[in-house]
């Protein structure tokens, strides 16, 4: 039997959401009726040896033109594009974040590959990050082009579906990874006989860029300390980014370095989780993000910016508790009332696990998949 042919195309194999779950994706598909191939359409990224490993990957391609953003250099990836898609000849094409998105949208746009499927992955919420011509660019070439759209999150399934009716989109959820034995024995409830550790510990996980809110995380903190006079906290944000040396100025500024620690990005998050009272993820916007998944799963008592996917995973004041996106005074109350009321933080820890548990099966997402990859094919594309 013929193995149903995908070409995947990524900006890079980078430390974020959208590439753990092109990994965790790719380690899960049955190898006896899928292969695939690969498109970086950016960069190689620190995770390209991953990717290589993985068995059911044939073969991986770079378009390699340095980080140039002229015209001619996007015009010359689509045409490198069209030359893998002509040699690979997929069944399928699927591809993930806005860039390459738009830019296998662009291809479709040019009559490329008008009769392939072409699933597009949208792992944020595109209106609220984006305006203007970038908002016109992602309806006109990535809404229009694409024939499935796929989201993680119920609530971004349902806005588009809002707004593009005709279209087919739907909602898989994330493939997650579970803590291990000895991470859930550590939990929080055991800190109290663990005396390297901080009275109360917050922690945080994402990239250090603007639009993960940081900035309002440590003002929010530095409230705690001041307004609220609860000094007895440390804090951990882990991850890497453009805003780091900010972020370290901003700590520095409200001369909190001895209690807010940036150590950068961590492979195993786990064991961090493992120590804290409280997981915070301030975003400005989000769909459905791995690190709060994780931290729920723990157990952990999380506080969310409301946006984007979060409501599906956060009902507030019971599974977590929700804030006002860029609102550093409601983060900080929220935080204060987490760290103080430990009955309601551990209550939400307990129905944030659950959730997670009912909410998420690798298995069946993957099966999902699967049936959105065998529908593309029984129902082509009829051009654009």
């Amino acid at each position: 039997m013929n193995r149903i042919r995908i070409l995947y195309v990524i900006d890079s194999m980078g430390r974020g959401g959208a590439e753990t779950q092109l990994l965790r994706t790719l380690s899960r598909l049955n190898r006896d009726s899928f292969e695939a191939f690969v498109v970086l359409s950016r960069e190689e990224g620190n995770w390209l040896d991953r990717l290589e490993k993985l068995p059911i990957v044939e073969r991986i391609t770079v378009l390699r033109n340095g980080r140039r953003r002229s015209k001619s250099a996007l015009i010359a990836r689509v045409f490198k594009l069209a030359a893998i898609a002509k040699l690979v000849q997929p069944s399928i094409i699927h591809s993930w974040l806005w860039y390459s998105n738009f830019l296998c949208g662009l291809a479709r746009q040019f009559a490329v590959f008008p009769d392939i499927p072409f699933i597009v992955s949208q792992r944020g919420d595109y209106h609220a990050r984006y305006g203007g011509l970038r908002l016109w660019l992602t309806e006109r070439i990535i809404y229009h082009q694409a024939d499935v759209i796929l989201t993680n999150a119920v609530r971004l399934q349902a806005n588009l579906r809002a707004r593009y009716p005709e279209k087919r989109i739907l909602a898989i959820p994330n493939i997650i990874r579970s803590p291990n034995s000895s991470s859930q024995s550590e939990s929080k409830l055991g800190n109290a006989n663990r005396p390297d550790l901080p009275k109360q510990h917050i922690v945080s996980v994402g990239r250090l860029v603007p639009e993960k809110g940081y900035r309002y995380l440590i003002q929010a903190l530095n409230l705690l300390s001041t307004n609220f006079n609860y000094p007895d906290f440390t804090a951990t944000i882990l991850g890497e980014g453009e805003s780091n040396d900010e972020l370290s100025r901003m700590v520095d500024r409200h001369h909190l370095s001895g209690r807010i620690h940036l150590p950068g990005f961590c492979e195993e998050i786990f064991p961090i989780l493992s120590s804290a009272n409280v997981f915070v993820l301030p975003s400005l916007h989000e769909s459905a993000p791995n690190a709060l998944i994780e931290a729920m799963e723990m157990g952990l008592p999380c506080i969310a910016s409301d946006v984007g996917g979060v409501s599906d995973l956060i009902e507030d004041g019971k599974s977590g508790l929700l804030v006002p996106a860029a609102d550093s005074e409601a983060l900080a109350r929220s935080i204060y009332r987490a760290l103080t009321d430990a009955a309601l933080a551990d209550a939400m820890g307990e129905q944030a696990r659950a959730k997670i548990h009912r909410l998420f099966d690798n298995e069946k997402s993957i099966r999902q998949l699967e049936a959105v990859y065998q529908e593309a094919l029984n129902h082509p594309s009829p051009g654009k």
